[in-house]
């Protein structure tokens, strides 16, 4: 595993080996953890973003053989070297791979429904207790109120939403705050599966 700070030239590294094609918000992590076989990157993890937003790809060919495990451990070591107070992600809840989250000690703060096709799990883990008390405020999100709140703000900054929290896809969803609120759930805490 090597730990990079991001720059052009691993942004070159990262669309040749095709792990950035997926998940083009890797390109805008401030730091990543590589995993590579033969100088070509096979799996990526990074951070970046207001929020601290982690990202994780694996090469198609290699996915369920642990890897994603190795790189969400090392990008928590490496987040807890660098100082943070914590890290975030989106979790798509139907994706059962990427469950092996709660094992490593990560937790849900809120679910939001974009569409019936994208739903995100906002996941947080915390390194201290400033990490404790972004947790908390994050937590506002997790009622009627908050979500409606979020979705309107969603709405509004549309245009930097990408920037607040490193996000870098092809498609950034939209806030329909009507389906927004009326699909709100309440999430509580995870089980570990």
């Amino acid at each position: 595993m090597r730990i990079v700070n991001v720059d052009s030239e691993i942004i070159k590294e990262l669309r040749r080996s095709g792990i950035s094609k997926e998940m083009r918000s890797l390109e805008s992590s401030d730091w990543m953890v590589l995993a590579e076989i033969d100088k070509k990157i096979i799996g990526a993890s990074g951070v970046g973003g207001l929020f601290n937003l982690t990202s994780i790809q694996i090469l198609k060919e290699i996915k369920g053989i642990g890897l994603g495990g190795l790189l969400q451990r090392e990008m928590i070591n490496e987040s807890k070297k660098r100082g943070y107070s914590f890290i975030t992600g989106m979790i798509d809840p139907a994706n059962k791979q990427s469950m092996f989250h709660y094992k490593l000690g990560w937790e849900a703060i809120f679910r939001i429904h974009f569409s019936s096709e994208i739903i995100q799990d906002v996941t947080i883990f915390t390194f201290n207790r400033r990490g404790k008390i972004v947790k908390s405020f994050l937590g506002i999100f997790n009622n009627i109120l908050g979500m409606s709140i979020l979705a309107c703000l969603l709405k509004i900054f549309k245009s930097i939403f990408p920037l607040i929290i490193n996000y870098n896809e092809k498609i950034i969803p939209d806030a329909n705050l009507t389906y927004i609120i009326k699909n709100f759930e309440k999430i509580q805490n995870h089980p570990i599966t």
